[in-house]
């Protein structure tokens, strides 16, 4: 611990007992330096004037005779005293008898000396002469008193000097008695002082300086130590409650922050005082941002709920279980939102608990589909066998329509001959009428029906599926077919109005499949995409499929590609989630490509993607092995 000299007790002790002894000894030296000029200037004063007694009867006998031979004598005489640099003989009339002059001596001091005892000194004197009772003349002596009191200036040098020896002396003693006396120990207690940690577990005391103990400084070092001991007393008992006091904050703050709820506290003027974990994944917002900040600013979500939260502070009313939807980034999401008062002495706030229901609402809805889906293949099924009784009427009697009208037959050759024609007539006006087009149309329809009602039968139980060697591009082929068949009345978007570009490899091997289900996969993302680009009809460019299908004996790919909207990132995870859908409540269930998914991955051990295309649109990807060793199911 450095102390500048300067600023150490020592030198500011030592420097004022050293100017105020400095001064007074000043003042002493000046005091007795006066005394001595003046005792100086009355021994100047009396040796001038024994000087001008000596001369006095000359100088009269000069001016009475008007001599001016004997005057010069008397000032030449005069100027046999180095002081003197000026004199002047006059006669009773005023006139000069005999004057000499010399320059003034300049020394160092003359300054000084001409402000302490004047820069010259005039002595006049007037010359009698006996029997004369007025003066016969005067004389006139002009000295330098420098000259004079030389010995005075010597003397005030060596009174200041040795004071000022006297003072130096003075202080050094001064310093290293105080050192001595007070800076060491004071420094050592100081250093002890430092030394010691209120916090250190080990009681340790201030050393008492030597010599000390019953002074100001041994008082100074009991004081400090029985402080240190207070001290130390309540460090330890503050220690021990903010360990228990951060315990318990840490135990709350975990507790709030674990809490699967957003919780947000609120004062009477709605500014949030707490802010917990989950509500700061909800808005995006740090606690610490959010700390002092109005609700509404941060989560005007909950606008609608200010009523509540108003009832809640004032009133101390609670409301339970209202229920939000808003966006959570770019998905909807449902939310519960609680609130009850926050109270203290009294009600000085809200608390507000949000809770994101969306999982627990979609299970229930899924609860709900799956009965659905229950009732529904129970129905299936007892529809699939009612249908195919009068269906296989149908079939019949239009395989029986189609013999009776065969001109091969001989039945119908004399049949149509006995009733005025022959069959090649009839023949040719059902080949005009396009009849026996109609028939087969009928009779594929029927086919169709049949094998939908066998899709029915199938989809209602399980049982093991029989696969085939398929032509991918046929199958494509048949999907658009079937695609083009769909015309929405609600929407008026017509799925052949739909720009459709083939890019089917040649040579590509068959693929081992059930045609039905890969046609129905197929046909999903056909009319997902046909709905997506029906959506997005404000485009300029024409709706467009392009569709690829390309691989080997090992793997097949297939791309359905449009130029629709395309799909937000965050959502292609979750697009083939079972009942997940974008599409309003009524429009879709969410089932299509969750089920084509499930046919691809689970049935064929293949795999189903999508990826948005550069530009807009969506590329849906089905990938499926060549050849299967096995078959799930």
């Amino acid at each position: 611990m450095g102390i500048k000299r300067r600023h150490s007790l020592t030198y500011k002790q030592t420097l004022i007992t050293v100017m105020a002894v400095f001064f007074i000894g000043l003042v002493i030296s000046f005091y007795q330096i006066a005394v001595d000029l003046e005792q100086e200037k009355r021994h100047v004063n009396a040796t001038v004037s024994q000087v001008l007694h000596v001369v006095k009867s000359s100088a009269a006998q000069a001016a009475f005779n008007l001599d001016n031979s004997l005057a010069q004598q008397v000032v030449n005489g005069l100027f046999e005293y180095p002081a003197v640099f000026q004199v002047e003989i006059r006669d009773d009339l005023g006139k000069l008898l005999a004057s000499a002059d010399r320059p003034r001596v300049d020394f160092s001091l003359r300054q000084l000396a001409d402000l302490l005892m004047g820069s010259s000194k005039v002595y006049r004197l007037d010359l009698y002469w006996s029997g004369r009772a007025q003066p016969v003349g005067s004389i006139a002596v002009m000295i330098d008193p420098y000259l004079v009191t030389l010995g005075f200036f010597d003397r005030a040098r060596l009174i200041l000097l040795f004071s000022i020896v006297q003072m130096l002396v003075l202080a050094l003693l001064l310093s290293i008695m105080f050192y001595l006396t007070l800076t060491k120990p004071l420094m050592k207690t100081a250093a002890s002082f430092a030394a010691i940690n209120p916090g250190d577990e080990h009681n340790i005391r201030i050393a008492m300086p030597v010599g000390h103990q019953n002074d100001e400084i041994g008082l100074l070092v009991d004081k400090g130590n029985r402080v240190f001991e207070e001290y130390r007393q309540h460090i330890w008992q503050q220690e021990e409650s903010e360990a228990e006091l951060n315990r318990l904050r840490n135990l709350l703050t975990n507790v709030v922050d674990s809490m699967p709820s957003s919780l947000i506290c609120v004062d009477v003027d709605c500014r949030v005082i707490q802010w917990n974990r989950q509500a700061e994944q909800l808005t995006g917002i740090s606690a610490s941002e959010a700390a002092g900040e109005n609700l509404m600013e941060l989560f005007p979500q909950l606008a609608q709920e200010m009523e509540h939260i108003r009832d809640a502070v004032y009133k101390g009313l609670s409301s339970h279980d209202q229920r939000l939807r808003f966006n959570a980034g770019e998905v909807a999401r449902l939310y519960d939102v609680t609130i009850y008062p926050l109270t203290t002495n009294g009600i000085d706030g809200a608390v507000i608990r949000v809770d994101d229901v969306t999982e627990r609402v979609r299970i229930e809805e899924m609860m709900i589909q799956s009965e659905k889906m229950l009732s529904v293949g129970g129905l299936a099924a007892g529809m699939a066998h009612e249908i195919n009784n009068p269906l296989a009427g149908i079939l019949q009697n239009v395989q029986v329509m189609h013999n009776r009208i065969t001109p091969d037959l001989p039945i119908n050759i004399k049949t149509a001959e006995a009733c005025g024609t022959n069959i090649d007539s009839v023949s040719r006006y059902l080949t005009e009428r396009k009849v026996y087009e109609m028939i087969e149309r009928i009779r594929e329809s029927g086919k169709r029906a049949a094998k939908i009602v066998d899709n029915m039968l199938s989809f209602s139980r399980k049982g093991s599926r029989h696969l085939e060697a398929c032509n991918m591009p046929q199958l494509m082929e048949q999907s658009v077919e079937l695609a083009a068949n769909d015309y929405c009345l609600e929407d008026g978007f017509d799925f052949r109005q739909i720009q459709i570009i083939r890019e089917y490899d040649e040579a590509l091997p068959p693929v081992e499949c059930e045609p039905s289900q890969i046609q129905q996969v197929l046909l999903n993302l056909l009319k997902n995409g046909a709905q997506a680009m029906a959506e997005n009809r404000s485009q300029q460019e024409r709706p467009r499929f392009i569709l690829r299908i390309s691989g080997d004996a090992q793997r097949i790919r297939v791309e359905v590609e449009d130029n629709g909207p395309g799909i937000p990132e965050e959502l292609t995870k979750r697009i083939f989630e079972p009942f997940f859908t974008t599409k309003p409540i009524g429009v879709g269930t969410g089932l299509g490509l969750s089920v084509s998914y499930f046919i691809v991955r689970e049935n064929y051990g293949g795999d189903l993607r999508v990826e948005n295309v550069p530009g807009g649109g969506v590329r849906f990807i089905l990938q499926l092995p060549g050849k299967r060793p096995h078959l799930n199911g």
